[in-house]
């Protein structure tokens, strides 16, 4: 079946999440694997923040107990972090390409309200999407089906006629087990070449 839809995660795919670096970029520390943060980002609080199931003060407050001197430092990089995701600009550019060449552009991402709403706001380029799914709205997290299956379903998607681009393998294979077709992008992975490959299929 033609490829019709083309579905992108955000971090580090459309945007550079590199926590260390905002870490260093914050404080001017290179301690980041040794500094509770390390533990956090990505942790179960921040799992929760993604999937809506804590609000954005909640979080901080789960984040700091037990962690009380850093207070200041979860605070500053939970609320400054989202100011510190920049562009990949060859991705940005294959999207706004499938678009124009008549392809359905999507987002599929784990993300919280506070972040996502930041990124909104600083990065245009979100309009040109044709929809999408963020985690904290449905209350799912990838690489749970249900959030692929939501995405599918709201915009009524044939899994087979759709690539989802991402950088977490994990996340890949669950898609790749309802029947749409998976890239895994990486920092060398030739996303062009990626999708002809499989478009000319």
């Amino acid at each position: 079946m033609a490829i019709k839809n083309i579905v992108f995660d955000i971090g580090n795919v459309l945007l550079r999440w590199e926590p260390d670096k905002i870490y260093t970029t914050l404080f001017n520390r290179k301690n980041f694997d040794n500094h509770p943060l390390s533990q956090i980002v990505g942790g179960s609080i921040w799992l929760d923040l993604d999937q809506g199931l804590l609000g954005f003060e909640e979080g901080i407050e789960k984040a700091v107990k037990g962690n009380e001197s850093f207070r200041e430092d979860i605070e500053i990089f939970f609320r400054n972090a989202p100011y510190h995701f920049y562009p990949i600009q060859s991705t940005i550019d294959i999207a706004r390409s499938l678009k124009q060449e008549g392809y359905k552009i999507y987002l599929l991402s784990n993300f919280h309200k506070y972040g996502f709403g930041i990124l909104k706001e600083r990065f245009p380029f979100f309009d040109t999407f044709d929809g999408g799914v963020i985690s904290w709205k449905v209350k799912v997290n990838k690489p749970d089906k249900r959030i692929y299956e939501i995405l599918m379903d709201e915009y009524n998607l044939d899994p087979a006629a759709t690539v989802f681009i991402d950088d977490t393998e994990e996340n890949i294979t669950a898609a790749e087990k309802l029947g749409i077709r998976g890239i895994y992008y990486k920092d060398n992975t030739d996303l062009f070449s990626e999708l002809k490959y499989i478009m000319e299929e």
